[in-house]
């Protein structure tokens, strides 16, 4: 059975520099929120599914960015019912601080990601600061930790399903071995972008992503995006007033 339900949750917001969102653009929107989210996907039969999972205080702080977090992501996830126990699955985007911090919340869960950002976060390109400055180094360290614990399940391929009705594509541009998602639910679909494209913005005006490690593969993946019905912006905070609201920083996409 496909899954039943897909939700955004939100943890915070801070001011983002526009060129982070828009690339190439001479004059880019000012005043611009970036919202961080991360994406629970409910299943009958696999249980609660993550697409990333945050980040806490801890990490913003001994990275010395400004608090910006509203909620820890434990909250947001007990807010539609689901306990860090339960979750079997969480499939990363990508290793950037704001969606993956390295935190210890899910005891029981496998973590996917694909083979090439695992390789890029361990690899000799991580000892220049335009690459390493988006990682919080703890969380490298326990990634390579569940590897070799065997909870790290590395998708090599550009697609692949973890779960039915989930599939992991490799869109890359922004990372190495940045993943979307689609979601084939029994009431809707969904794609959650990630960060090939962090505002709406991006999918209707074709504008990648100001952050990139490879920009012919970010405007192909965000070409590819723009063309689906249901993509879902990965840091725009207008996700917020398009989707119900059901729980305090959870939006119901289906």
């Amino acid at each position: 059975m496909p899954p039943t339900a897909l939700y955004a949750l939100t943890f915070g917001k801070k001011p983002v520099n526009p060129a982070n969102h828009y690339y190439g653009m001479p004059t880019p929107p000012q005043n611009l929120y970036t919202q961080f989210y991360f994406w629970c996907i409910l299943d009958d039969q696999k249980g609660p599914i993550l697409v990333d999972q945050g980040c806490t205080e801890v990490t913003v702080r001994e990275m010395g960015i400004a608090p910006c977090l509203s909620a820890h992501p434990l909250e947001r996830l007990r807010g539609v019912g689901v306990a860090p126990e339960a979750v079997r699955h969480v499939i990363l985007s990508h290793l950037h601080w704001d969606h993956y911090a390295g935190d210890d919340f899910f005891p029981n869960a496998v973590y996917w990601l694909h083979a090439r950002e695992f390789a890029h976060v361990t690899g000799p390109l991580m000892r220049f600061a335009t690459y390493s400055q988006h990682y919080w180094r703890p969380a490298i360290e326990k990634i390579r930790t569940l590897h070799a614990e065997g909870r790290c399940r590395l998708i090599d391929g550009e697609s692949h399903s973890p779960v039915p009705g989930v599939e992991c594509r490799r869109s890359g541009g922004h990372s190495p071995g940045l993943l979307s998602v689609v979601v084939q639910g029994r009431q809707g679909a969904g794609i959650i972008c990630g960060d090939v494209a962090p505002r709406y913005d991006n999918l209707e005006k074709g504008i990648p992503c100001g952050i990139h490690y490879d920009v012919t593969e970010a405007l192909t993946a965000l070409e590819q995006m723009g063309a689906e019905t249901g993509s879902l912006p990965g840091h725009d905070p207008l996700l917020t007033e398009r989707f119900p609201e059901t729980a305090p920083g959870a939006y119901r996409i289906f």
